[in-house]
């Protein structure tokens, strides 16, 4: 039975209506949440424990398609479906209630966690690094562009303005001495942003694999990997579950954990096998599938990273509330 399907946000208005309430429910626990949250993870004696995941399709999730394409969740007592989802910042909300487990980033579990919502990180997911950078900010090697502080006054494509990667960006520019309050931002999906690079309706794009080595083939050029001005290593994105349900199900995450674990092994010994199946989720062209750089994986919990973030939205003037980030994460 084929168990991936997609989730598509809707106009922005009813995303957020949807957001709002899904947080009041999650901090009230309202009463229909627990009980699918129950049906959707608890293993019987009959069969594996059921797990329902959501993800946005990237390099970043090649662990998560490699051990459910080969068996490995199987072989660890699991039956996990996979959903595809447009946007990573409408996840939290529905954690608890219509996804286990769903990728996430700091950015967006502080907001939550601040708002009073039942949102912990799980296990991490990647790593970015100055050996390996998680993303690349690229213009056009026309643009008379060559250091991010001269972003402020232009317009930056981003996937999401209220993720890690605009904030990384944001903050590298006032770490330059500039303004980040004048980086201007378009919110586009990641696959649009090149054409808008190139129509000229952006000035520079905050770009992941494989999109970023995409637009450096094509004679463009990267000025800044923004990640760099905040920690290395740095965890970039990583797993979130709703809180109590976590605590519930501490063996289920440790087998989802450990099937990543393998997945990632799975990696080195067939990488050929395991670019076939990043071609097959993503539908990258096989030469880009079988070139794109992968990112650093490592999916145990960074607590110490949540502090850098915090601190990092409020330099940038994007939070000046308060939030335990040693609430944030699942307790060992």
């Amino acid at each position: 039975m084929n168990q991936s399907r997609r989730f598509r946000s809707g106009s922005r208005a009813a995303v957020a209506a949807a957001a709002a309430l899904g947080l009041v429910a999650a901090a009230c626990g309202g009463g229909g949440s627990s009980s699918e949250t129950q049906s959707g993870s608890q293993a019987t004696s009959a069969g594996p424990t059921e797990l329902r995941v959501s993800y946005v399709p990237a390099t970043t999730v090649l662990p998560l398609h490699i051990a459910k394409a080969q068996g490995i969740f199987e072989k660890n007592n699991l039956n996990v479906t996979l959903t595809e989802a447009a946007n990573i910042s409408d996840i939290p909300a529905t954690l608890g209630r219509q996804f286990d487990l769903a990728l996430g980033t700091a950015t967006d579990l502080i907001r939550a966690g601040a708002a009073g919502v039942d949102v912990i990180q799980a296990a991490g997911n990647t790593n970015s690094t100055k050996e390996n950078p998680f993303v690349k900010v690229i213009v056009k090697a026309d643009s008379g562009i060559t250091d991010v502080s001269q972003l402020q006054g232009k317009t930056v494509g981003t996937p999401t303005l209220s993720g890690v990667i605009h904030a990384a960006v944001k903050y590298q520019v006032k770490e330059k001495g500039g303004d980040p309050s004048k980086v201007g931002g378009v919110e586009a999906p990641t696959p649009n942003l090149p054409d808008q690079l190139r129509a000229g309706r952006i000035d520079a794009v905050e770009a992941l694999e494989p999109i970023a080595s995409q637009l450096i083939r094509a004679g463009n050029v990267s000025i800044a990997t923004p990640f760099d001005a905040i920690g290395d290593p740095l965890a970039t994105n990583f797993w979130l579950a709703q809180g109590s349900w976590a605590n519930k199900n501490r063996d289920a995450v440790a087998r989802f954990v450990t099937s990543l674990k393998e997945a990632e092994a799975f990696i080195g010994q067939s990488p050929a096998e395991a670019r076939r199946i990043l071609q097959e989720y993503t539908k990258l062209p096989e030469a880009v599938a079988s070139s794109v750089p992968l990112p650093t994986y490592n999916f145990d919990v960074r607590a110490g990273d949540l502090d850098r973030w915090v601190q990092v939205l409020k330099d940038i003037g994007e939070f000046n509330g308060q939030v335990d980030t040693k609430k944030l994460v699942m307790s060992r």
